[in-house]
């Protein structure tokens, strides 16, 4: 279950919690070893529960080996469809509004 309580459309934004469950899925039992230096290429200490978090991760993942940089560009495209659906409901119900 992710952190961030922020709902749209019943999904919420992945946050760092995700992107750990995801390496954590892809590399099993080496994963922590792959999370301790994915959190240092991001200058992250895996606690952050902030939106900017789960950018510095996903950038961190990006440049990282071939699946890890897959994975981290299946997170940055729900990221990236969240904030768009965030931003039609914030649209509509502004409209709604008028």
């Amino acid at each position: 279950m992710t952190t961030n309580a922020t709902m749209i459309a019943g999904l919420a934004r992945p946050d760092l919690a995700e992107a750990h469950r995801a390496v954590q899925r892809i590399y099993g039992p080496q994963s922590d070893g792959v999370w301790a230096d994915l959190l240092s290429s991001a200058g992250l200490d895996g606690e952050e529960t902030g939106p900017g978090a789960i950018e510095r991760m996903l950038d961190a993942m990006r440049a990282g080996a071939p699946v890890t940089a897959l994975c981290g560009e299946a997170l940055a495209i729900r990221v990236a469809s969240h904030d768009r659906l965030a931003q039609a409901q914030a649209l509509i119900q502004d409209g709604a509004a008028s």
